[in-house]
């Protein structure tokens, strides 16, 4: 088994209403904001690095920020156990609304693994086609399918992002079905997890995302998309680690 995890931004006592101490930082973090993840390597100097408590409210280990993510030293601890030095934390500075420090240390948290695990046919999505682009796209929502993964795709990952199928969501990730009890016997709080199925069918591009890469023989990258945002990221830096 393996599970989708996204960030629980719609029930109230998920979310401890942070805001950012520098506004201008904010704005230019604006459309490099990520929800959970990103997938890719991200600026450590676009993340801002501070933000105070708007509301007296309980502080969870993980949970929305504006733009992103915060999650605390425990889950952090967790993610280093099952992938050392393989994804990115940011440390961040948290008050509470009295203006004290928070106790626990806290990160931006980004996945930095994006790799196709998700059968298509297996999960029974459908291609639709984008006006006027006339490219081909999928619409995986969480909510609505149950996503079927390729076992030898996953490989021995633990926690890993689609690269050109990933669901609808705040960044949510892709985890290990160990990582999910170790998650759950922790009681680290709060993550939405939707189970998916493990299968042993390898995952094919032709399979999977032929219209997509047919498109892309024609047409190049399409700006914004996450193929076009990893060959960015390549062509800036060179590579995708740390």
């Amino acid at each position: 088994m393996a599970y989708f995890l996204e960030l629980v931004s719609y029930q109230r006592h998920a979310i401890p209403y942070f805001t950012w101490d520098d506004e201008e930082e904010c704005r230019k973090f604006g459309s490099k904001a990520f929800g959970f993840s990103s997938g890719f390597w991200v600026d450590p100097q676009a993340v801002p690095k501070s933000a105070y408590q708007e509301r007296d409210k309980r502080v969870p280990d993980v949970f929305p920020m504006p733009g992103c993510n915060a999650v605390n030293q425990r889950f952090k601890d967790l993610v280093e156990e099952f992938d050392p030095g393989v994804h990115q934390f940011f440390p961040i500075e948290l008050r509470n609304k009295a203006g004290d420090p928070l106790a626990d240390n806290y990160y931006v948290f980004n996945c930095m693994v994006s790799v196709d695990t998700v059968l298509v046919k297996e999960s029974g999505l459908q291609w639709e086609i984008d006006e006027p682009s006339g490219q081909s796209f999928l619409d995986i929502l969480t909510f609505k399918h149950d996503m079927v993964l390729s076992r030898p795709a996953i490989g021995g990952r633990h926690l890993w992002q689609g690269l050109y199928l990933q669901p609808i969501s705040s960044g949510g990730v892709f985890c290990s079905d160990a990582f999910q009890k170790e998650l759950k016997k922790r009681k680290i709080r709060f993550l939405d997890q939707k189970h998916c199925t493990e299968v042993d069918d390898e995952w094919k591009p032709e399979d999977n995302i032929q219209p997509i890469l047919d498109w892309e023989a024609e047409h190049g990258l399409h700006e914004g998309h996450r193929s076009w945002k990893r060959a960015q990221t390549l062509k800036e830096r060179g590579r995708l680690e740390l």
